[in-house]
């Protein structure tokens, strides 16, 4: 037995410590895929929140065997899927569309590229014209470089419809791109209507 199957046994069973030991590393992953998938930094850290909530309560039905990495993706996908479709249900609180600054790193150095806090941005913008399954699987397979197999047990999805989800959510951030960042277009393709 791995020691992490003893940590899932032990905080399975009720031990407090070895469940903040089977969770530590994992906090910074769970926000940011959360993030990811919502968009707004008070949205993930209660999603957050939540996975570890969630997750305490359902330790004890874990089947071992099952890559427990992959379990906590799915807590995390689907209630940052649902907190999606909450926030489209309610009134935008938001003045503009741009205007939640992008949350930084939680663990950033000084030295952090300010290229990759823009292309962050961006990000964040133009995938509010993406719907909460295409976010989610562009966020697990380009942002978790996960496979398509396991995107589709994340979700359970066939891994035809991972991929068409991935295929429009990938097109439709192109579009955006080409539309309202040309500048970070490859040469030659600013203009093109993507296939």
């Amino acid at each position: 037995m791995t020691d992490e199957a003893r940590l899932i046994a032990a905080a399975g069973r009720g031990d407090r410590n070895a469940f903040e030991k089977l969770v530590s590393g994992r906090q910074e992953r769970v926000f940011w895929t959360a993030y990811q998938v919502v968009g707004h930094f008070e949205d993930a850290r209660d999603v957050a929140q939540h996975v570890f909530i969630r997750l305490w309560q359902v330790l004890p039905r874990y089947r071992p065997g099952l890559s427990f990495d992959s379990w906590l993706h799915r807590i995390t996908i689907n209630l940052a899927i649902d907190a999606c479709r909450r926030r489209r249900a309610r009134p935008e609180v938001v003045g503009s569309e741009g205007s939640e600054p992008v949350a930084e790193p939680l663990t950033a150095s000084p030295f952090q590229d300010l290229r990759q806090r823009e292309v962050q941005r961006i990000f964040l913008r133009l995938a509010r014209r993406l719907s909460p399954r295409q976010r989610a699987v562009f966020v697990l397979k380009e942002m978790n470089d996960l496979k398509t197999t396991e995107i589709a047990k994340i979700m359970k999805l066939t891994p035809s419809t991972v991929r068409n989800h991935l295929h429009q959510a990938r097109k439709e951030l192109r579009r955006g791109l080409a539309r309202d960042y040309p500048e970070y277009m490859p040469k030659g393709s600013a203009g093109k209507e993507t296939p």
